[in-house]
């Protein structure tokens, strides 16, 4: 089966369900490149296991944290559009998912703007590479 370049792309507010997110995208073989972002390819199959693990998460999530919240105040849904129907005071997502397999040109026109930073030296207070005094060891 053919692997695709996959993005996923997350917002969860709750600590315990984030873990879980950015586990299952760990779990699958992609990598983290922003805080709540991960890149790699994924099959199909792959994608369809990791969606069906993110609603595994969120019924957990739910069963968890609100279980004195009727069922009806929550509207699982497969779009960003709020639900069709009124909510008793406003819809607000609790969980933001992105799945978003993209092809290889479009992976490759790809542009980042990364910025390194070897914390370790800076962190310990060694020395630079050229053998001057780290910053806060020097005064500078």
């Amino acid at each position: 089966m053919t692997e695709i370049v996959t993005m996923v792309i997350y917002d969860v507010e709750d600590d315990w369900a984030r873990n879980r997110v950015s586990e299952a995208c760990k779990d699958l073989g992609l990598v983290r490149i922003q805080y709540s972002c991960f890149r790699g390819k994924l099959s199909a199959n792959m994608r369809e296991e990791l969606y069906e693990r993110f609603r595994k998460i969120q019924r957990d999530w739910r069963k968890r944290w609100y279980k004195d919240i009727p069922e009806s105040r929550f509207h699982p849904s497969e779009s960003p559009d709020f639900p069709e129907r009124a909510a008793s005071g406003r819809w607000q997502p609790a969980f933001k998912i992105l799945i978003q397999p993209i092809c290889e040109k479009d992976a490759g026109a790809a542009a980042y703007a990364y910025l390194f930073m070897d914390v370790s030296e800076v962190a310990s207070g060694g020395t630079r590479e050229n053998g001057t005094a780290s910053p806060e060891k020097s005064g500078e």
